[in-house]
């Protein structure tokens, strides 16, 4: 069973934008209160437009951003899985964005829910479940030398 050219350039963007999104979320939740107090004080230099996006990203909670990073590097990981042909690395990456989708409503409302981001999200989950279905990820006779690798390990 071969990986698909098309197959490995999605995993590797989903990668690289798992990695940006994991690594801005994570200073933007370790950041907020010293950027928001930076901010506070250039305000007469800052145009007001500029301020007035800021404040809005301000109101949003902390861990609000470590929550989504946290999706962000499962999701990486179920990439990386994915790359290994691993279907548990499907199930990482469909249960990290489905709540990628969930946690602003949760943090946010209703206003933050984004069409976009559902359709796609649908739409990666289609195409890698349509590759890994067609390399065999998802076929019994897979889950049979999955487990007679583990156990070659084991023992």
């Amino acid at each position: 069973m071969k990986q698909t050219t098309g197959l490995r350039i999605l995993l590797v963007m989903s990668i690289i934008y798992g990695g940006i999104m994991a690594l801005s979320c994570f200073m933007i939740a370790a950041l907020l209160p010293t950027l928001d107090s930076l901010y506070q004080s250039m305000q007469d230099q800052i145009p007001s437009e500029f301020f007035s996006a800021w404040k809005r990203v301000a109101a949003i909670p902390q861990p609000f951003f470590a929550a989504m990073g946290l999706l962000s590097v499962l999701s990486v990981v179920g990439c990386v899985l994915m790359w290994n042909l691993r279907r548990s690395g499907f199930h990482c990456y469909a249960i990290a964005n489905l709540l990628m989708i969930v946690v602003p409503l949760l943090f946010l409302g209703k206003a933050y829910l984004g069409l976009g981001d559902i359709m796609f999200t649908a739409l990666f989950l289609l195409i890698y479940y349509l590759n890994l279905k067609r390399l065999g990820v998802f076929s019994p006779s897979q889950d049979q030398s999955d487990q007679s690798e583990q156990s070659e390990k084991i023992g």
